[in-house]
């Protein structure tokens, strides 16, 4: 493989943000980062593995690794939130992390609204 293929893999855009999985960071436009968590960081990972597909709670759980005691299905709910704060240009019309009611959440690339 040539030096440099499926590095524009390493660079997923939500909205406004940009996130590197290869360092690990979120940045905006103009190259600030954006502090995530490292639950958050794997979420996003997962939605960006994932795109236009509904993942469950329990599977956003396993995909990010995100098993620990406090990994119940409302603890999703808020890292959720937490992320949406941090890539959503209207935190409460989320366009990238939609919401898919009783099924759990679906990451738009383009920032299709439902």
């Amino acid at each position: 493989r040539p030096a440099g293929a499926g590095g524009a893999r390493e660079l997923v855009r939500f909205g406004t943000k940009i996130l590197d999985l290869g360092a690990h960071v979120l940045r905006d436009e103009a190259g600030a980062e954006h502090p995530l968590t490292g639950s958050e960081f794997n979420l996003l990972k997962a939605f960006a593995d994932n795109p236009r597909r509904v993942l469950s709670r329990d599977r956003l759980l396993d995909l990010a690794g995100a098993r620990d005691p406090e990994a119940y299905d409302r603890a999703i709910d808020v890292r959720i939130t937490r992320i949406r704060r941090k890539i959503e240009p209207d935190a409460d019309a989320p366009a990238y992390i939609r919401t898919v009611r009783g099924a759990g959440y679906m990451f738009m690339p383009d920032g299709e609204k439902g």
